[in-house]
């Protein structure tokens, strides 16, 4: 997932793994944004649920993840 810091406005991603933890600490903590720090200026980016869901449409509830399903 590409991201653009809204501090610096440079782009950064975001892997798949970071992805499913995020959704599953918003899931769990009940929060309403996850934040993404920035590697260039160490920044917190808010990320929404929906735009993590949009990045992990697979993501389910309760950590089953497809490199869950494979093994």
């Amino acid at each position: 997932m590409q991201i653009r810091c809204t501090n610096c406005h440079r782009p950064f991603a975001i892997s798949k793994e970071t992805i499913y933890f995020a959704l599953d600490t918003i899931h769990e903590d009940g929060l309403n944004h996850y934040n993404a720090q920035c590697p260039h200026c160490r920044r917190a980016n808010r990320l929404s649920p929906k735009q993590l869901k949009r990045a992990a449409p697979d993501w389910q509830p309760g950590g089953s993840t497809e490199e869950e399903t494979e093994e």
